[in-house]
């Protein structure tokens, strides 16, 4: 074997190093970005979550205002 081809068969191993250490890399990369992508949708969930609990909020103050009204919180008393 003469040095030309030691010389291509370390380079080949080493560009083969380089592509399979790329490939995880990428892959940790579209990780990254889903993660990313997924904790977006999730911030828009709880924000309307948020919103939708406000408004229910507010749809119950306008219920409760609608009762009537008690003077006192104690029992009636009544005489004997």
């Amino acid at each position: 074997m003469s040095g030309w081809d030691r010389l291509a068969g370390i380079v080949d191993s080493l560009a083969a190093s380089v592509v399979a250490r790329d490939d995880p890399m990428d892959a940790h990369t579209r990780q990254i970005g889903a993660l990313i992508d997924l904790a977006s949708r999730h911030q828009k969930q709880i924000e309307a979550l948020v919103e939708s609990t406000a408004n229910l909020e507010k749809q119950w103050q306008a219920y409760i205002d609608t009762l009537p009204r008690k003077l006192s919180h104690r029992p009636a008393v009544h005489p004997a």
